[in-house]
């Protein structure tokens, strides 16, 4: 008698812990909260990665539609835009990514993520018949400032600025497309 009395106790002990004030709301320990973090941390870092071999590989084949897998269609065609200007003066970007460091991730704000990295790039310009490559700039260092939003549990980049370091070597527009 006394051993069902016991666990009766521990039952109603057990069950009335477990009891939460607000019904079906799910909560998150702060382990679990840092595991979210982590988890969007490293989704934005693996985006960001991609949208780098993207780009440089849209360039290289003037061909921008693969970005659409990784930013909205906004940013896929404001790269299209640039490529096919590029493409008006019979050339084509030919890049490649050296480094890429991230310098500060910022996950707090939910389904939203702030990346800033520090890129280091070589490109030249070829010319699309030949192939002949003009204006190569080595080692040529971008901050890029990187927006991703999980949108419908999908994430994506959703703004993108860069600044670049002043270098003399970089062409002019009007030389690139031998204008000048």
């Amino acid at each position: 008698m006394k051993l069902s009395i016991l666990i009766v106790f521990v039952l109603a002990a057990v069950i009335a812990g477990c009891k939460d004030s607000t019904p079906n709301k799910a909560v998150e320990s702060p382990r679990t909260q840092s595991t979210a973090a982590n988890t969007a941390s490293d989704t934005s870092h693996s985006l960001i990665t991609k949208y780098n071999a993207l780009l440089s590989e849209g360039y290289k084949t003037t061909n921008m539609t693969k970005l659409q897998e990784v930013t909205t269609p906004e940013l896929a065609e404001k790269a299209y835009y640039h490529m096919a200007a590029i493409g008006e003066g019979k050339s084509r970007m030919v890049s490649e990514l050296k480094k890429l460091d991230f310098i500060e991730t910022d996950c707090a704000a939910p389904a939203k993520c702030r990346v800033v990295t520090k890129e280091r790039w070589d490109f030249a310009y070829a010319d699309v018949l030949t192939g002949a490559r003009s204006n190569e700039v080595k080692d040529y260092l971008y901050d890029v400032q990187y927006v991703l939003e999980n949108k419908q549990g999908r994430w994506v980049i959703t703004e993108i600025t860069a600044t670049g370091e002043e270098r003399k070597e970089l062409p002019s527009w009007g030389k690139m497309f031998k204008k000048q």
